[in-house]
């Protein structure tokens, strides 16, 4: 792919070569309009100056960019602790991002990666791809995706987990226990490859079980009072257990689940990720652990290793790195409560 140069930037945006070289180092008596339109035609041309692009082949700061679709989540404040801890063990400085899911912010944060000159970055996508994601991706500038892949680019490197041990176990826990309704509940599909992932492995593993009825609800939990009457008409029904594969999902249901053990004890909750919240309640929620800790020491071991020159568990010797890499931890099932 050729370089996109200052010149493409001006032909693009109509303006000279000087007055993009203002516009974008942020210097003389440029307007704001222009400003603006010619950051709107280096963007639409994935422009990265020069010194930037010299100072990520040439250069190392021994620091590197996570991204987070939100650091109030739980389950994402474990993995940043997990990062930030190996990378400080191998001798590198975090600078975390939070997206919020937007793309806007997304933007800006991979414009400071630059600007500050990281030596890479890890990526928990959410969303829309950013154009300056690709525009990173294309440049060969070392990217590592986690906790879920990026559709648009299915062979960059991701660290991510395999439901299906972890629901095997559930499953089988459950069966044993004599629980033969179970709904699954895949979470946000459309916003992740993994939840549907997660649904797929569910019916799977629950065709196996011959006294056990399995079946998915994709709707009816968006909000508390929507998972109230969801989870109300489920139980009405027979349902017995409900696997999350969303937690978000699951918190919502805990309050639910305690209304309906007035009339139903032994109903059953599962949600994937052990969260702290998860071993607070009464009863206690099973879990299926994505073995986050080892995921976000995985994460930083593969970006290292693209950064010195490898592919991430192997070194290519001739050649750029091998970016077709997919590395999985696995899920674990954790009985708690009715199950444990």
């Amino acid at each position: 792919m050729a370089r996109i140069t200052i010149t493409d930037v001006a032909r693009r945006s109509g303006m000279s070569i000087s007055t993009v070289s203002q516009a974008l180092n942020g210097t003389g008596r440029i307007s704001k309009p222009t400003k603006l339109l010619v950051r709107k035609a280096a963007d639409e041309l994935g422009y990265i100056p020069d010194s930037r692009a010299r100072s990520m082949r040439s250069s190392r700061s021994r620091a590197v960019g996570l991204l987070v679709p939100d650091i109030r989540n739980a389950y994402f404040s474990e993995l940043v602790y997990a990062v930030q801890d190996q990378l400080y063990r191998k001798g590198y400085a975090p600078l975390i991002g939070v997206s919020s899911c937007e793309e806007s912010r997304a933007e800006d944060f991979y414009r400071i990666l630059l600007s500050r000159h990281m030596d890479g970055v890890i990526v928990v996508p959410d969303g829309p791809t950013s154009p300056m994601l690709t525009t990173l991706l294309a440049s060969d500038f070392p990217v590592v995706f986690a906790d879920r892949p990026e559709t648009s680019a299915p062979d960059a490197p991701l660290v991510d987990s395999d439901p299906t041990l972890g629901l095997v176990g559930a499953l089988n826990t459950l069966v044993a226990k004599g629980f033969d309704r179970v709904v699954f509940v895949p979470g946000p599909e459309e916003r992740s490859a993994t939840f549907r992932e997660r649904e797929q492995a569910f019916l799977d593993q629950a065709a196996i079980h011959p006294s056990l009825q399995g079946r998915v609800a994709t709707d009816g939990f968006g909000s508390q009072d929507q998972a109230r009457t969801t989870m109300l008409s489920l139980v009405d029904q027979g349902v017995q257990a409900f696997i999350f594969g969303y937690s978000g999902d699951a918190i919502r249901a805990i309050a639910v689940g305690n209304e309906i053990r007035a009339d139903h004890e032994d109903i059953c909750l599962i949600s994937f990720d052990d969260l702290k919240l998860f071993r607070l309640v009464t009863p206690q929620v099973s879990v299926i652990s994505q073995q986050v800790d080892a995921m976000g020491r995985l994460s930083v071991d593969i970006l290292l290793s693209i950064i010195d020159g490898g592919s991430g568990s192997d070194r290519s010797q001739d050649g750029p790195a091998i970016r077709n890499l997919r590395t999985r931890t696995e899920t674990r099932f954790i009985p708690r409560g009715v199950l444990a």
